[in-house]
């Protein structure tokens, strides 16, 4: 128990209390400092009596996030019965991230108390897509913008009614339960979809009222009408709960006696920015003590790809984020020496890929080895339409230490519920691998099927054998439109996007990974001289009525 998670009872008279608030902090073995410092934070805030007289006992509890535990649906289980911390007498669960800060606790129980502990309603920041996207399952493809779930590092309110409710539905003896997929991809959106689907307020609940007001619903065939909607529990937009600090509660409550009061409420629970790139990195029990710079050089590319886009998609890496990787080698199924590629002597499949992958990472051990190297400490495995940031990758990088087993990536889980399930990194994005765990992937790990899934075998091999899925948020499956403005704005600068489709992968490059474009391609320069401002080239990305390289 001791080593799942820590709790600190602020109040120490707590059982004097009839009713708790319970501060959840699900937090990756890469944010532990940070997550004792918001636990020591509220700490200091109630020691300070900021916090006014209340009916509630305060706790704070840490979930390290092993296994399945960065999915709330998930921890619900290990919060009701084996740690009993969701308990009858919680009214109010705040969920927390590594990076979210509690500027006031006093102020945000005055919010709460504002507030029915006893409906079925959960606050938070909302976001919505401007598409539908894979990310989110094609979620209400229809009309997905209406559809609000929550910035999850903004922090999340909860009432306690709401919360055992939900965690009734995913006991593991639960029926009638309705989950719209396997896959843990999101988990503020699954939250939220899966809260609107298996959950409906009661008759004197008013989610339909104040839900997410200034939304417009009609033409959504998922909802109907209004009078659907009633049925539904939807986030509730809470203007204390923010991106960003916009106003510190400190400037409202100092402000002079005669001032006009200020419209936009205090951000009393709001995301706070890594500050670094590596920051996400300084206290994993993988870091090194201090960082290790590290280069493009020290990274070997291995490049899966097929005769089919040799001439579509390789020119597109070529003149993006090649120029800062040397050691890059193409892999595909027929040798083209005019790029040059390495055939893997294995047929193209249509999906899967998995003997493909295995036998290109077999290789590229060879050509590591071959070589004699000895400063390639990472192999990077990227597809042909992933997009790169070399320096960024470098940074995170150099902050995990190489001589370990290291598994870096973008994160997805499946079967999360169950015994079986598993996390993965999820291909496209980019996964990163030590040379040691690539030697012992390759002594230990095998295939099904040429055709089965490659990244998520690989995830199933390497949770057996006790390597964690380390996630980082920065390394993408899909394209920037794909994820809503405000996180790609709230997360660490991206380094990596995948999928060409619909985009211009040039524009993208530049726009979002901070990249310059190779110099040895005329008609690329041509276009970047041009007078062109950044609203005809995001115009451009969007319409795609023509590429933004010919205006």
């Amino acid at each position: 128990m001791c080593n799942l998670c820590i709790l600190l009872l602020l109040c120490c008279c707590a059982a004097t209390y009839a009713a708790e608030i319970l501060f959840i902090i699900s937090c990756p073995s890469s944010g532990r400092h940070n997550c004792r410092a918001l636990r020591q934070n509220l700490w200091q805030q109630q020691q300070q009596e900021q916090v006014i007289a209340t009916d509630y006992a305060i706790k704070v509890h840490i979930i390290h996030e092993l296994f399945n535990y960065w999915t709330l649906l998930d921890a619900l289980p290990h919060l009701r019965s084996q740690t009993r911390l969701l308990n009858a007498h919680t009214d109010w669960i705040i969920w927390c991230q590594h990076n979210t800060h509690v500027s006031s606790l006093r102020l945000l129980l005055d919010q709460l108390q504002r507030q029915d502990a006893q409906e079925l309603a959960y606050y938070g920041h909302a976001l919505h897509d401007a598409e539908a996207t894979i990310v989110h399952h094609f979620a209400h493809y229809k009309n997905p913008t209406w559809f609000p779930y929550p910035l999850l590092s903004a922090g999340v309110v909860f009432t306690g009614t709401l919360l055992r409710s939900l965690a009734e539905l995913v006991a593991v003896n639960a029926t009638n339960v309705k989950r719209r997929s396997e896959f843990a991809i999101d988990a503020a959106h699954e939250l939220a979809r899966f809260i609107f689907d298996n959950l409906t307020p009661r008759p004197n609940d008013n989610d339909a009222d104040d839900a997410d007001k200034g939304h417009k619903y009609e033409g959504d065939e998922d909802i109907g009408n209004m009078l659907q909607l009633q049925r539904k529990i939807i986030l509730k937009s809470a203007a204390y709960i923010c991106p960003s600090t916009y106003l510190s509660p400190a400037a409202s409550e100092t402000q002079s006696a005669g001032a006009t009061s200020p419209t936009t409420a205090p951000c009393v629970l709001h995301a706070k920015q890594d500050a670094a790139l590596g920051s996400l990195a300084d206290a994993s029990e993988h870091a090194l003590p201090a960082c290790v710079h590290t280069r493009g050089t020290h990274i070997y590319f291995a490049i899966k790809t097929c005769a089919k886009f040799h001439k579509e998609r390789i020119p597109i890496i070529e003149r993006t984020w090649a120029q800062e990787a040397p050691q890059r080698t193409y892999y595909s199924d027929v040798a083209d020496g005019s790029i040059p590629t390495i055939s893997t002597g294995l047929p193209n499949v249509p999906t899967g890929h998995c003997a493909k992958t295995l036998k290109i990472l077999q290789l590229s051990l060879q050509d590591i080895e071959r070589r004699q190297r000895q400063d390639i400490r990472w192999l990077m495995l990227v597809d042909d339409d992933t997009l790169l940031s070399v320096p960024r990758l470098s940074v995170l990088l150099s902050c995990y230490n190489h001589s370990e087993l290291i598994y870096l990536g973008e994160r997805y889980g499946y079967r999360l519920h169950a015994a079986d399930g598993f996390n993965y990194h999820t291909g496209g994005a980019g996964i990163a691998f030590s040379l040691p765990l690539l030697r012992l992937l390759l002594q230990r790990c095998s295939c099904p099927a040429p055709a089965a899934p490659d990244d998520m075998i690989l995830g199933y091999c390497l949770q057996a054998l006790g390597v964690a899925a380390l996630h980082a948020p920065q390394l993408h499956q899909a394209r920037p439109q794909d994820y809503a403005a405000e996180l790609l704005q709230q997360l660490p600068p991206p380094i990596s996007f995948h999928k060409f489709q619909l985009t211009t992968p040039e524009y993208t490059y530049q726009r979002w990974l901070n990249g310059s474009l190779a110099a040895n391609h005329s008609r690329i320069q041509a276009a970047a001289a041009a007078p062109v401002n950044d609203s005809q080239l995001e115009s451009c990305s969007r319409t795609q009525t023509k590429r933004c390289t010919d205006l």
